[in-house]
């Protein structure tokens, strides 16, 4: 078997590996999803999220996309979403809004018991990225509302053109086209993370932001590892910065900011391309994110440095590292 051949063989195992967990998660939520709308519940369960969702300018039944996010992981909202837009259009707008959102504030169960490992406090970390999410999505709202921006209606061209009342037989065949196009989705996203890393261009982009890390308060030792989970993901950097917290090289307030960070910021290729397949802008999802949690985290690095220890370790730490 020629190299070539191997490589194409073993990317289609990662990207499959990856595919299978995600339809494991998915499919539920999307059938769940098509029964609430079946019967009704939709518009009840929506009027429970409409105050947060009038917020930042969306439709009640997007909190149900949101909270499936927030309790789960990303594509699990996706698939929420995908199963709710043929009875709730978008504007290219609101899904940068709702998409933003997500890649703030997603997987809290899990990611947040990361982070509390590494020391940072679960509910602290967990209020930060909700708060921060709803705030940034309110900023962005208001934003492209006032400059008339990204108002056209979303077109996700590679979602099947449902009826919102279609029955189960075509509702089932439209998932399983939409699932298929995921396979791919992920297959080329997996193409380009590859890419990018054998080109150096993740490596550049690694030390075109060492500098902002450093500048809000980030110190030196932990900035590699900040950046590994800024461009791989929350998990990954987390399990770095939980080794380096647990080897005593790093102080405490530098983890808890560098993990502070990654909360609002992480996986910024993968995830991002992800949110803009599904309708979401670069000006959100990437650049308005990445700006913002760079304010945020300036800020508290600016309350951390003037807490006394015994108060940071009381309401900033988890009881223990």
């Amino acid at each position: 078997m020629t190299r070539l051949a191997k490589s194409g063989k073993a990317l289609l195992s990662e990207t499959w590996e990856l595919y299978w967990t995600l339809v494991k998660v998915m499919v539920p939520v999307m059938i769940a999803v098509k029964i609430a709308a079946d019967l009704g519940a939709v518009e009840s369960i929506a009027s429970g999220f409409a105050p947060v969702m009038t917020l930042v300018g969306l439709p009640g039944e997007m909190g149900i996309v949101w909270v499936t996010a927030l309790l789960i992981n990303i594509y699990a909202g996706a698939a929420a979403l995908v199963t709710l837009l043929p009875n709730s259009p978008l504007t290219v707008a609101d899904a940068t809004v709702l998409g933003t959102m997500m890649l703030m504030a997603h997987a809290i169960p899990v990611e947040q018991r990361i982070a509390q490992l590494a020391g940072p406090s679960f509910w602290f970390t967990s209020a930060l990225r909700i708060i921060s999410a709803i705030l940034l999505g309110f900023i962005l709202h208001h934003s492209y509302a006032a400059l008339d921006m990204l108002q056209a209606p979303v077109d996700i061209a590679w979602l099947p053109a449902s009826d919102k009342d279609a029955g189960w037989i075509p509702w089932t065949v439209d998932s399983l086209q939409t699932l298929a196009t995921i396979f791919l989705i992920l297959l080329a996203l997996i193409v380009v993370l590859k890419v990018l890393e054998k080109t150096g261009i993740t490596a550049f982009l690694g030390r075109m932001l060492a500098p902002f890390l450093r500048l809000i308060g980030i110190g030196e030792t932990a900035v590699p590892l900040t950046l590994s989970g800024l461009l791989l993901g929350l998990s990954y950097g987390g399990a770095l910065v939980i080794k380096e917290a647990r080897s005593g090289r790093l102080s405490r307030r530098d983890v808890f900011l560098s993990i502070s960070f990654l909360c609002l910021c992480h996986s910024i290729i993968e995830d991002t391309l992800f949110i803009m397949a599904l309708g979401g802008h670069v000006s959100g999802v990437l650049f308005a994110r990445l700006i913002f949690t760079i304010v945020v985290i300036a800020l508290l690095a600016y309350i951390v440095a003037r807490m006394p220890e015994e108060r940071f370790q009381r309401y900033l730490c988890a009881d223990s590292v």
